[in-house]
This record gives structure tokens, C-alpha cells and sequence, in this order.
């Protein structure tokens, strides 16, 4: 399962907010191709610890190693290191004074890694992939939840990205719209993109993750692969929150 090169490491991750602890000496690896699924209770400090992995939370100490070179460092470009690290929010982040197109191209074109005509086709393409290409000239306040989070998910493809960050990208949507944001990641897993995931949705975990880790009190209480982790967990945290989660 680890043959494949690593992409992030993570060393003694610390993160506090002032006298409260959150990620307590979090050491751990992201292999290239991986699907990585992040579960535990809410305020465990999952959202925080994939929120430092493209350093939208700057950890107290310790580091974080993408594709060789140590991101904490304050001498790193962090904005070029976010070119390589894509990021889909719960909450979507569209503009919403863009049309859906213009959201995907906005990045490419703004940074200068695509002209606009590359980027109008790869955003063709991109809403073709993701079954919204008659959306393109729709702004985002006409979408439904989970047409968002699918351009969300385009607009984030769109800088050819080595590896995805997904921070509970269902927890805000209806039922019955998870399941096609769930579908395009699993496209996505299949096509072999690095991906780590925090989410609740125990099924994705179980079914498309290569790996699921389980955060409580601070640190990673079980890595393992998703057979071991739901039916032979050690932790007992961990078998308490699965009872309850199943």
C-alpha cells in the first residue's frame, strides 16, 4: 500500500488557541494516490489539522513536508504551495457575482497558468466532467446545494492540483444531493487523485478511502485501512464512536 512516493508528511503537528490544545504532536503520511478519510467527534480537531496541511491554520510547531520541501518554513511561498493543494469547503465559496464559469477560471487566468482561452476550455471540460455544463452562465445563487459544491469541486480541478483537501463537502447539502458530490469524488479516487477527506459520511469512508484515521483527544487515535478500522477497531474511543455512527 506504501509504495507509491509521499507526498505530504506530517511531523509533531501542535496547534493551539490560546490555553486550549488542539492537535497535540500529530505525526502521519500522505502517499501519492491515496485516499485518506479523517473522521472523529465533532471539535476533535480534524478540520484543523487538514486546515494546516495548505497552512489556512498555522500550526505552533512542527512541520508539514510537501513534496519535499517543509511548508512552515516562513521562507516558502505559500500561495505557490496552494497551487499544487486544492481545498473544497463545506460551504462552497463561490462568488457570487460571477457566473459558474467565471468562478472556475478565475484562478488559472489570475495566476497566470493558463491564458483565458485555455482556461475556457478546461473549464468546459471540467463542467462536462461534473454533469453542469448547461450551468456555465448561471450565477451561483440559482444553483442548488449540491451543483455548488460540484463546481466547487471543478473550480478546484481547474489548477491541476497533486492533491485535494475536502472539509466535510457534504455536511451542508440536503440527503438527497450528498450523493452526487459523493459520485464525482469517487470518479475522482478511481482517476488515482491524492485525497484527504473530513467528513461523517461513514459510507464513503468505508467503501472509497484507501485509509481511515480517527482523531479524538487531540491526536490520531487508529490508522488503518477501512476493512481493519470498521470491523477489528483497537481504540476504544473508537469503537464507542462507531457504535453511535453506524
Amino acid at each position: 500500500m506504501y509504495d507509491k512516493e509521499v507526498l505530504i508528511e506530517v511531523k509533531d503537528l501542535c496547534k493551539s488557541y490560546g490555553e486550549h490544545m488542539v492537535l497535540d504532536h500529530i505525526t502521519t503520511q500522505i502517499h501519492k494516490g491515496e485516499v485518506i478519510a479523517i473522521v472523529g467527534p465533532s471539535g476533535c480537531g480534524k478540520s484543523t489539522f487538514l486546515r494546516s496541511l495548505n497552512l489556512l491554520e498555522h500550526p505552533d510547531s512542527g512541520a508539514i513536508i510537501f513534496e519535499g520541501t517543509d511548508i512552515t518554513d516562513k521562507k516558502v511561498n505559500v500561495n505557490r504551495v496552494r497551487e499544487k493543494i486544492g481545498m473544497v469547503f463545506q460551504q462552497f465559496n463561490l462568488f457570487p457575482n460571477m457566473t459558474v464559469k467565471e468562478n472556475i477560471m478565475l484562478a488559472p487566468v489570475k495566476l497566470k497558468v493558463m491564458s483565458k482561452v485555455e482556461a475556457s476550455a478546461k473549464a468546459d471540460e471540467l463542467l462536462t466532467r461534473v454533469g453542469l455544463l448547461e450551468k456555465a452562465d448561471a450565477y451561483p445563487t440559482n444553483l442548488s446545494g449540491g451543483q455548488k459544491q460540484r463546481i466547487a469541486i471543478a473550480r478546484t480541478m481547474a489548477m491541476n492540483p497533486d492533491v485535494i483537501l475536502f472539509d466535510e463537502p457534504t455536511s451542508a447539502l440536503d440527503p438527497e444531493m450528498v450523493g452526487e458530490v459523493l459520485e464525482i469524488m469517487k470518479e475522482l479516487a478511481k482517476e488515482g487523485m491524492t485525497m484527504v477527506v473530513v467528513t461523517h459520511e461513514m459510507g464513503f469512508a468505508r467503501e472509497v478511502a484507501t485509509r481511515v484515521i480517527f482523531i479524538d483527544e487531540k491526536n490520531i487515535r487508529e490508522d488503518s485501512v477501512p476493512e481493519e478500522f470498521f470491523e477489528n477497531p483497537k481504540n476504544q474511543r473508537l469503537k464507542e464512536f462507531l457504535s453511535k455512527v453506524r
